[in-house]
């Protein structure tokens, strides 16, 4: 894992006679064992339609089609991911799978807070938070014990050090 990607390495490269363009819709076993199984547990879907899957679900959430490489006698696939931007997929996200904020309880204040937490990887200390909303101390305090409670933050540091950053 990266700030910026998720790398998968798979030991023994491709198998021989396969190459990175010959990859999709091109179905070559390695272990026909394993395969079967997961086929006939439908945890397979179709021989040969994985990569293809993935470059299509990579694309439907404004992300860059994943990378596939040869590096010695490994595999690697590269998954990049939104960085800074985490928050603007919201959009492209299935409208079943998004977590409406306001219908938890949450104020505007809240939401920012977690926006700049997320997209600006910020941590808030209790004046940080005062001075950033211009609230008071039980305001902080009030509004911190919420979004704990709904796991969405989590305390990091203790006494003067505490901050607050997001799950």
């Amino acid at each position: 894992m990266f700030d910026d990607r998720t790398e998968i390495s798979s030991p023994g490269g491709l198998l021989p006679g396969l190459n990175i363009k010959k990859l999709e819709g091109h179905h070559e076993t390695r272990n026909k064992k394993i395969c079967e199984i997961f086929h006939e547990t439908k945890d397979m879907e179709k021989f040969g339609t994985g990569i293809g899957k993935m470059k299509r679900f990579m694309k439907e959430h404004g992300l860059p089609e994943p990378e596939f490489l040869e590096e010695g006698d490994f595999f690697v696939v590269k998954f990049y991911g939104p960085g800074d931007k985490i928050l603007d997929l919201v959009s492209n996200i299935p409208e079943e799978r998004q977590t409406d904020l306001k219908k938890l309880g949450l104020n505007d204040r809240q939401i920012e807070v977690l926006r700049l937490m997320v997209n600006e990887d910020r941590v808030f200390s209790n004046r940080e938070y005062q001075k950033q909303f211009d609230v008071s101390n039980q305001t902080f305090v009030r509004d911190m014990r919420f979004l704990l409670k709904l796991g969405l933050v989590a305390p990091k540091g203790k006494g003067r050090s505490l901050r607050y950053m997001a799950k």
